[in-house]
């Protein structure tokens, strides 16, 4: 994934920090790329138009080489990241906050997920889109909800420092982490 690297961890009690890198791969790296791409400073929006988006999204294996996404999937793509961004603010505030989880579900909506079963009984989500964006989405969707599933959901969450708001994952004992790598050190 474009932008991504190895996560942090950071948690502990009074006066006391624990702290290590652990790599994030799959799902939850998507889910932490996704989120990243918008950085902290002026300037640092990886998806800020809709060439870089697309650029972006061809680079993280997303997005046909030959698709192009259009105003409206753009904008969607950006609420997306928004709302997505919202809640992993959320979990690490260790908060509920229903906005930002309605936002969340109307943005993945665009997925048209499906339950396909095979002659063998197997069961999995598909997308049921043939445009390039749903498909993109439903990856998303399909990322979201596999680390919901494995437990991982709630531990994905964004540094609470001031100016960063960086995806990270949490895995602390505790799951009491609330700053990135780049931060947990710091005094």
């Amino acid at each position: 994934m474009p932008g991504s690297s190895e996560v942090g961890a950071a948690a502990g009690g009074a006066g006391t920090r624990y702290h290590r890198s652990v790599p994030v791969t799959g799902p939850l790296q998507m889910i932490q790329a996704i989120a990243n791409t918008l950085g902290g400073s002026p300037g640092a929006d990886q998806l800020g138009t809709r060439e870089e988006a697309a650029a972006w999204l061809r680079a993280a294996g997303l997005l046909p080489a030959e698709a192009g996404l259009s105003n409206s999937e753009h904008a969607a793509l950006l609420r997306l990241r928004e709302s997505m961004r919202d809640v992993l603010a959320a979990h690490t505030a260790d908060r509920e906050d229903a906005d930002a989880a309605s936002r969340l579900t109307r943005a993945l909506a665009d997925g048209r997920l499906v339950l396909t079963v095979d002659p063998a009984s197997a069961v999995e989500l598909a997308s049921a889109a043939r445009a390039s964006y749903p498909n993109l989405v439903a990856v998303v969707a399909m990322a979201v909800a596999g680390s919901a599933a494995s437990g991982a959901w709630l531990r994905i969450k964004s540094c609470s420092a001031a100016h960063c708001g960086q995806a990270f994952y949490d895995e602390s004992g505790s799951a009491a982490a609330r700053l990135c790598s780049a931060h947990a050190s710091s005094p």
